[in-house]
């Protein structure tokens, strides 16, 4: 599939939307790593900002304090959340399921 034509102006600005996306998700990772903002915080933003909403689960997870990748994809295996999922493809069932883990 070849890339979308875009004029310089429009690539700019298309750069600076991924990297505030970026920024905001890293920040967002940071906050829970050091325990100032809780899960349910998270999902709570993510009801109003798409940025949170696409951020995958699995990053989430890892980013939690006292957790590690082995970790994290063994509680996503037993919630039987994919590893790909995105916050805002979860069901109410696998939100409360990984609030309650938490």
């Amino acid at each position: 599939m070849p890339a979308p034509k875009m004029t310089d102006e429009q690539r700019a600005a298309a750069l600076a939307r991924a990297g505030e996306a970026r920024r905001v998700r890293a920040e967002l990772k940071q906050l829970l790593k050091t325990g100032s903002l809780t899960l349910e915080d998270v999902f709570e933003r993510a009801e109003q900002d798409d940025l949170v909403a696409g951020i995958k689960v699995s990053a989430l997870v890892v980013s939690m304090p006292h957790m590690g990748k082995v970790k994290a994809r063994r509680l996503l295996e037993d919630l039987r959340i994919a590893d790909n999922r995105r916050l805002r493809g979860l069901t109410e069932r696998q939100r409360t399921d990984l609030l309650a883990s938490f």
